[in-house]
């Protein structure tokens, strides 16, 4: 006979491990953009996005943009999109931005 899970049982399935330099970074307070290389995203509007702490380009093209970053992928979509500025650490995008998902 197959045992029926909680509702807490199916959320801690789907929280995903914190691993130990996590740990740390959380109780010592510590910025998880610098410790973890998490990415940092600012926008202007809908018209500009800026994005620190990324990997690589996946996709791009005038509608669609994906961005590989350290804990998952980024996509921006829209109209007129273009890459105005571009460093090893960030990235700047310009045009009018209608939707950004975050793929892990």
């Amino acid at each position: 006979m197959k045992k029926k899970r909680t509702k807490k049982q199916k959320k801690e399935e789907l929280v995903q491990p914190v691993s130990f330099k996590e740990k740390v970074t959380n109780m010592l307070e510590l910025p998880k953009e610098v410790i973890l290389n998490f990415p940092v995203i600012s926008m202007v509007g809908n018209e500009e996005l800026h994005i620190e702490n990324y990997k690589g380009i996946l996709e791009y093209d005038t509608e669609r943009i994906r961005i590989y970053t350290s804990n998952g992928i980024i996509r921006i979509e829209g109209r007129a999109l273009s890459l105005k500025t571009m460093t090893m650490e960030e990235i700047l995008i310009k045009g009018v931005i209608m939707k950004i998902e975050f793929l892990l």
